[in-house]
């Protein structure tokens, strides 16, 4: 148990940092509305989704989009608005061009937000009447069902690249394995440590870590996605300079 006076000090810090947060979103947010572009470090994967629609649309086949485990609500929320935000950017390119991902989902709430996702791809660049609901299905709510299902839609021969950001278990190996066997482009983020492995192993664009949850910066052109992701590189540098300045302090004087 710490002391009364080092539970007054945790409290005061965590309100500094707390502060300091909001004030750099919104310092970053109006540079970011006023025109800055804030350069982040390249993330292949990234690249590739940019430019993926383009060359599936080339072959006249499908990408795939697997949302993974997850539901809207929770814990879940966070890791299901990063695959509905990898989504969004997809179906916007492929309204232009005429095609849209195939999405499967294993939760209801993923299906209608996936649905309304497409729609309003569509709406956006005036081409409402050609969106078809049947773009997203629900697959399963038990994973492994769900795996299986994906597994099929990822072994058609119309599916010429495959994306999977959400929560999976072991049961990704099965998905990845599959497109890994048939060369296909694929593109995986997941929040679960566990299926990192896997998504390394099978897949040679995988956003490990916290590179998944960057998506909205990288892809969408919301200031306040970008501001987000600013702060956080700041808070990292004054954290690594405030442990190395502790070090030093620590080791000089002895306190």
């Amino acid at each position: 148990m710490g002391t009364p006076v080092e539970a007054d000090l945790s409290s005061i810090i965590a309100l500094v940092v707390l502060l300091l947060s909001a004030v750099l979103l919104w310092w970053f947010g109006l540079r970011v509305r006023q025109g800055t572009r804030f350069a982040f470090r390249p993330i292949a994967a990234y690249e590739v989704l940019k430019s993926l629609l383009l060359s599936v649309a080339e072959t006249g086949k499908w990408v795939h989009v697997s949302l993974g485990n997850v539901r809207l609500g929770g814990d879940q929320t966070a890791i299901a608005s990063v695959g509905l935000a990898v989504l969004d950017y997809l179906a916007e390119q492929g309204a232009s061009m005429g095609i849209s991902p195939v999405v499967t989902v294993s939760d209801p709430t993923m299906l209608m937000a996936s649905q309304d996702a497409l729609y309003r791809a569509y709406a956006r660049k005036g081409r409402a009447r050609h969106y078809r609901s049947t773009s997203a299905q629900y697959v399963a709510s038990d994973p492994a069902a769900y795996a299986v299902g994906a597994q099929a839609v990822i072994d058609d021969d119309r599916v010429a690249a495959n994306v999977m950001m959400g929560q999976y278990g072991d049961e990704f190996l099965l998905m990845g394995e599959t497109g890994a066997q048939r060369d296909l482009v694929q593109v995986t983020g997941s929040s679960t440590i566990t299926s990192q492995p896997f998504m390394v192993a099978t897949t040679e664009y995988a956003l490990v870590g916290e590179e998944a949850f960057a998506a909205g910066a990288y892809l969408g052109d919301e200031p306040m996605q970008a501001a987000s992701l600013r702060v956080q590189d700041v808070l990292r540098i004054i954290a690594v300079v405030a442990i190395v300045a502790g070090a030093i302090v620590k080791t000089v004087l002895g306190l």
